[in-house]
This record gives C-alpha cells, sequence and structure tokens, in this order.
C-alpha cells in the first residue's frame, strides 16, 4: 500500500532522526498523521478490546500528546492563570514533572492548543497566547522563551482562537508563525531563540506550518488568511526554504475565512488545501522553474472540506472526513462523514450521517484508519477502500454511549438524529502500541498491542 506518495528511501530518511514508533511532534514521526507500527490489535474487539491501561484528569482543552520514549508530554491550562506543560509516564500516566508559565488571559473556547515537539534534550510549545517555548528536559526550565504576540506587535492581529500552532523544526530552525502586518513565518535558531529569517506578513491561522519535498526540493507549506469585515478576504498559500526563509511559490487560489487544517502533500505536484466555514478545498498544481519562482495553478475546487484535521492520501485516493459547522446538525449531516475521494476531485463514497463521526480526527496504523468520533469520543478502525466504507472495529472508549442511545431514543420519529457534540477535537498519538486519546477533561491511554 502506498502512503502520501512518499518513496521507500524519502520515507526511511523522514523517520531517521527518532525512533520508528515513537510521535514525537504534531503528526507523528513523518508529519502526516501515518504510524510506522505494525501488529496492532485493531480488529476482533469484541472478543479482545483494547485495554485502558490509565486514564488522567486535566483541565478542559484541545492540546494533543507527544510520546518521545517512555514518556508523554501535553500543554494543560489552569483557566485564564498559567499554561503547564506535563511529563507524564507513559506506563502509568503519573506526572514525572510539569513547568508552569504564569500569564492571565482567556481565549474562546478556553484551555491548551496544539502539541508540543520533543527532542533527546528539549522539549518546544507554543501557548495559545503566542509564547514560543524550548524548555531543557534536563533542568525542566526554559532555555529560551521568544514572545510572537509582543515582539512582532501582532496584539491585533491574534487569531480568532489564540495561537493553535504546533512547533515545527527543521535541521536547526524552529519555524513559527507570527500572526503580524509585519512578518508572517518566522524562523528562530532552535537552540538559542534568535531569529533567522522572517516573511512579510500575509494574514493568520490555526494550521500549522507543514513539511513537504515537492520535486526534490524540502520546503515549509503554510496557510493563512486576511479577513474582510465583509466576511470576504485574501487566502494566501506560501513555501518557503525552512533554512532561508526564501519564498518558492505563493498563491492566492484558494480563501479560508478560518484556516485550520495544513496544506497536504498528494504527488510530486499536487498539493491539497482544505477547510471548514463554507470554504470548501482546492487542489493545486506547482511546478518548478530553474532559477525562477514556481508557477502554481488551480486543478479544481469543490464545496465539501474538513474543519480540523488533515486529510489522508491512501494509494490513489484521498480520505477526509467532510464534516464542519455548516453539516453537523439536521439534514444536512447526510452531506457529511468520511469521504473518499481520487485526485481529480470525483467522490468514490461517503457515509454521511451513518456515522457522521463530527469534527473528529485520524491516524493512519497497519493498514487502518483509526478514527476518534470527534462528537462522542468513539474510536473506530476503518479499513480504506474506494470499494466503500468499511469498519472493522468499534470502542466507546470514554464511556457515552448509553448516554448517546437514549438521545437517539428520544428521536424515533427523527430521520436524521441530533447527537450531542462534547467536542471531542484532540488528535491522538500512537506509540509502542499505546494510544493517547483525550476528551475535554480526560486523558485515556489505550494498548493496542
Amino acid at each position: 500500500m502506498k502512503i502520501s506518495c512518499f518513496s521507500l528511501l524519502a520515507f526511511f530518511l523522514l523517520v531517521s532522526s527518532a525512533p520508528a514508533d515513537d510521535w514525537s511532534q504534531f503528526q507523528g514521526p513523518t508529519r502526516n498523521g501515518v504510524s510506522t507500527e505494525t501488529g496492532l490489535n485493531l480488529s476482533g474487539w469484541d472478543a479482545r478490546a483494547p485495554e485502558v491501561v490509565w486514564e488522567k484528569e486535566i483541565n478542559n482543552g484541545f492540546g494533543g500528546a507527544s510520546i518521545h520514549g517512555d514518556e508523554v508530554f501535553m500543554v494543560d491550562r489552569d483557566l485564564g492563570e498559567r499554561d503547564r506543560l506535563l511529563c507524564l509516564s507513559l506506563e502509568t500516566g503519573e506526572t514525572k514533572w510539569e513547568f508552569s508559565y504564569d500569564f492571565i488571559g482567556k481565549l474562546s473556547f478556553p484551555g491548551s492548543r496544539g502539541v508540543p515537539l520533543v527532542e533527546d534534550d528539549a522539549v518546544y510549545y507554543i501557548s495559545g497566547f503566542g509564547q514560543v517555548f524550548r524548555i531543557n528536559r534536563g533542568t525542566h526550565q526554559p532555555d529560551w522563551m521568544v514572545p510572537l504576540r509582543e515582539k512582532y506587535g501582532a496584539e491585533e492581529g491574534t487569531p480568532k482562537w489564540g495561537w493553535a500552532q504546533s512547533p515545527v523544526v527543521v535541521g536547526d530552525i524552529l519555524v513559527v508563525p507570527a500572526h503580524s502586518s509585519s512578518a508572517g513565518l518566522v524562523g528562530l535558531d532552535k537552540k538559542t531563540g534568535e531569529v533567522k529569517w522572517e516573511t512579510e506578513g500575509f494574514g493568520d491561522s490555526h494550521s500549522t506550518p507543514t513539511v513537504m519535498t515537492l520535486q526534490g526540493v524540502k520546503q515549509v507549506v503554510f496557510i493563512a488568511t486576511k479577513r474582510g469585515e465583509d466576511g470576504d478576504g485574501t487566502g494566501t498559500t506560501i513555501s518557503v526554504v525552512p533554512e532561508t526563509g526564501e519564498v518558492l511559490w505563493k498563491t492566492d487560489v484558494y480563501f479560508n475565512k478560518i484556516p485550520i487544517p495544513f496544506p497536504n502533500k498528494v504527488t510530486e505536484d499536487l498539493v491539497f488545501l482544505t477547510g471548514g466555514y463554507e470554504n470548501g478545498s482546492c487542489m493545486v498544481k506547482v511546478t518548478k522553474n530553474d532559477g525562477k519562482p514556481w508557477d502554481v495553478e488551480k486543478v479544481f475546487d469543490m464545496t465539501q472540506g474538513t474543519q480540523l484535521h488533515p486529510p489522508f492520501v491512501i494509494d490513489d485516493h484521498i480520505y477526509f472526513l467532510a464534516n464542519e459547522n455548516a453539516n453537523h446538525k439536521g439534514e444536512a449531516r447526510k452531506t457529511g462523514g468520511l469521504m473518499c475521494m481520487d485526485f481529480d476531485g470525483n467522490i468514490k463514497w461517503q457515509t454521511g450521517d451513518e456515522p457522521f463521526m463530527g469534527r473528529g480526527n485520524m491516524i493512519f496504523a497497519d493498514g487502518h484508519l483509526l478514527i476518534q468520533d470527534g462528537e462522542v469520543g468513539y474510536l473506530r478502525t476503518v479499513k480504506p477502500s474506494p470499494e466503500g466504507y468499511q469498519e472493522v472495529a468499534f470502542l466507546d472508549v470514554f464511556g457515552k454511549k448509553a448516554e448517546v442511545d437514549a438521545e437517539i431514543a428520544k428521536q424515533a420519529n427523527r430521520e436524521v438524529k441530533k447527537l450531542p457534540d462534547f467536542q471531542y477535537w484532540s488528535p491522538m498519538a500512537l506509540s509502542d502500541g499505546h494510544l493517547i486519546m483525550r476528551a475535554q477533561n480526560m486523558v485515556k491511554c489505550l494498548n493496542l498491542n
């Protein structure tokens, strides 16, 4: 099975910096939600369901976990007061150490954001208020902190729900968004926090910069927007050289008023852009020109999009949850669910309301999509196939099924049922067969071995 069009050599180069089973950053070892693990327990759960190894209560929030060796890292936020970087035991969930940073303030949809990036000697994370930290794993204190909002005067340009990005490291450069009129992306020396490069400003975003190699050139691709008072605006998708910030290509062919999912590499020259808020999706083709800016052209656009989490490119098809604010109620739910389409934008199938799965997240492991239902927290394993939806296992991880079934029973006469939405939107993490899932105020570790 071909995943995200990586060659075998490129795949091993991507994971060479960390053990294959570590999930040390947002979207795992390959930065695209693909696990390298095999031999997992992903079916037959009626007879042998995954064991919940531990669970831990935390404050409400959305920040996901990263896993490095036998330690789990997450950011928690005490409402209105402070951020806390937690280091937990992967085996027990006990807190091994934490670092806290007091900062008064509240964000709409309160709580943590983003996923820490962990290396052998340091942990990097971005707070919802724009502080970028490098925390020393030996001292548990900051080696440095850069306050992006204050440094770049971004108070007026702060995104709607604060900085929701996860750190991205390429070599010795940490790439972060400034969200100011004077600076868009910023490259920091990961050891010192020194600014190595800046791009011009181009708006704000909740999307995380992503690393991809197109036509043999490694680049960081980012999507942002400038919104007008009437709700319209200008979208920017920009690609830069991670070491220097040199702009390789830039386009305004796709606009999303609140960009969240990162751009997805489809082939060596195709990039898929998607989001919610009724702004749909767009496929672009990029062409390298020696010594000149790259060419960018729109291949197609479509009305469906995914609001929070990135799609997956598996073999010659794209899979994503076509769910967003606009279609999570009533008859509109039939337009959503898990969707499979080809690279020309032809929809092969979609599940609609059966199941819908909300604004949940997915990872790809051992030939299966693991999908956390964004509304009620169910975990499903699905065998991806253009022939149709193939669910092979189901687990009520957070114990919501009785409550949900009771609510459905009250709506016996409705063709489309209204489900509660507990906002289980945090990304999962998988390492050594341990799957970390988060509800708003609860983290659980499942054993998939």
